[in-house]
């Protein structure tokens, strides 16, 4: 299934793998039996088609399956992954679960359903309700059946009542077929469908605009941040390239007069091209996600943080600039904080005189409220937490 590759929920058994033996040579001899073969399996197949909603609000999430083996079964799997911020509002003693890394949220589910499950049926099952976190905005829930699993490691076992099923004895307008997308990622040995969430929720990601302020031959810090605002999260995906970690984030230009002397390792001039390291000395940088890779979510509050440290060779005031890369895969509520001025305030220029201090100067940074509680914070996520775990945060690179 989506973003949980290593479960093992519907990986085949010995009868599968049999069973896919002779698929193949049903196919190789041209037989028209090969259709039952490969409907030897349960399926998912009752799952609203989407759910519009709202951050904070719950809904009912219903589910159903077929038994198509052609055989009585007396143990099925079910699994059930909800969309990020999404959380189940019910346990159940039969069923496993797991938590997201980024959220803390339990949003993943595989439970055991015993009885039986005659060949042919169909049969409803009722996962109770779905919790809407504030920070919640799209994303899709997943569902499958197996016959041969076992939970997922680092799984806790609900305390709950037993979650049950019962025979469907009636037309329901949630029936669906799989998803040809979802089932695609999926093991042939099981079809995975799912429900679109659409919560109208806007995420706005800012720049901090930074004030230097020295004289002509001072070091100057400059610390620049890419927060997420919220309320909103998002995944941390800001360019089309899937299987590219270092997404291209910023892009600097720096101030006239100013040499950057101290740049990020996750930087690079664009003067010396991606592999040079550093380039202190270059008009033009550019810098990519470094705390938080693109398969996490970025949460409110969250940010990279880009610290540069100029030197100051000439009295000259004009501004730089600090921007987001161009990147297709984000959606900005306030487009107006997507760029900021890197602003310069040399003491020994005939139009702005001020006072100077020798060694590093701290720039003086001009943020937003989103920026600057996460710096009170330490950088920490500032959404609420459901759980006790408040001081979790993403994975820091060294």
């Amino acid at each position: 299934m989506p973003r949980r590759e290593s479960r093992t929920l519907g990986q085949p058994s010995g009868r599968a793998w049999s069973l896919s033996l002779v698929a193949g040579l049903l196919l190789a001899l041209g037989t028209p039996h090969l259709a039952a073969a490969e409907e030897d399996k349960p399926r998912f197949d009752r799952a609203v088609e989407k759910v519009t909603t709202t951050p904070g609000a719950k809904f009912d999430l219903p589910g159903g399956f077929t038994n198509s083996t052609g055989r009585t079964l007396d143990t099925l799997y079910v699994e059930v992954q909800l969309a990020d911020y999404l959380s189940f509002a019910e346990e159940f003693g039969n069923c496993w679960y797991e938590e997201d890394n980024d959220t803390l949220l339990v949003d993943g589910m595989t439970c055991r359903l015993e009885g039986t499950i005659r060949s042919g049926r169909s049969y409803d099952l009722d996962f109770g309700k779905v919790n809407v976190d504030n920070a919640a905005r799209f994303g899709n829930i997943y569902y499958s059946v197996g016959v041969d699993a076992k939970p997922p490691e680092g799984t806790r076992r609900g305390t709950g009542r037993q979650l049950t099923f019962g025979e469907r004895d009636h037309a329901d307008r949630y029936v669906r077929s799989a998803s040809a997308s979802a089932s695609a990622s999926a093991s042939a040995s099981y079809d995975v469908v799912s429900t679109r969430l659409d919560v109208d929720n806007p995420v706005d990601l800012a720049l901090n605009e930074v004030t230097l302020r020295g004289k002509r031959g001072d070091r100057v810090k400059a610390d620049f941040f890419f927060v997420n605002n919220g309320p909103a999260g998002i995944r941390a995906v800001f360019d089309s390239e899937e299987d590219n970690e270092t997404a291209v984030v910023v892009n600097l230009t720096v101030p006239p007069g100013l040499t950057a002397v101290e740049v990020p390792d996750f930087c690079r001039g664009k003067e010396r091209g991606h592999g040079d390291k550093g380039a202190p000395g270059a008009s033009h940088y550019y810098c990519w996600q470094h705390r938080l890779d693109k398969s996490r979510t970025m949460s409110p509050g969250q940010f990279e943080y880009f610290p540069f440290v100029f030197r100051i060779d000439r009295a000259d005031n004009r501004p730089g600039r600090i921007e987001m890369a161009t990147s297709d895969q984000r959606d900005d509520s306030d487009p107006s904080n997507d760029s900021a001025a890197i602003k310069v305030d040399i003491a020994d220029a005939p139009s702005l005189p001020s006072a100077s201090s020798g060694g590093v100067s701290p720039s003086h940074v001009l943020i937003g409220g989103g920026i600057a509680a996460a710096l009170a914070l330490g950088g920490g996520a500032l959404w609420r937490r459901r759980r006790s775990e408040a001081s979790h945060t993403l994975r820091e690179e060294s």
